[in-house]
């Protein structure tokens, strides 16, 4: 994965903000790939799943950093009954 200085200190600077508090495990995640760390290393240091490393790598190579710090709205539509 390639880096520019400037990438990697985007994503510095926004780890030290707390308005992103909630987005630091993707954050952290496209940081050590950035900065040449391995899958096994990323995993180690942040106890996640290699699928999950992947998908926000991924994420981010596509459609950049503003797609990290999306929320994600996932799951089954809850059904209500009328009476």
């Amino acid at each position: 994965m390639k880096s520019t200085k400037e990438e990697i200190q985007t994503i510095k600077t926004l780890l030290k903000d707390f308005r992103t508090a909630k987005y630091h495990k993707r954050l952290q995640i496209v940081l050590f790939r950035l900065m040449g760390k391995s899958y096994k290393e990323i995993i180690d240091l942040l106890d996640c799943n290699q699928t999950t490393i992947w998908r926000n790598v991924k994420k981010y190579e596509e459609f950049g950093l503003d797609s990290l710090l999306q929320e994600t709205r996932g799951g089954r539509n809850h059904a209500y009954m009328t009476v």
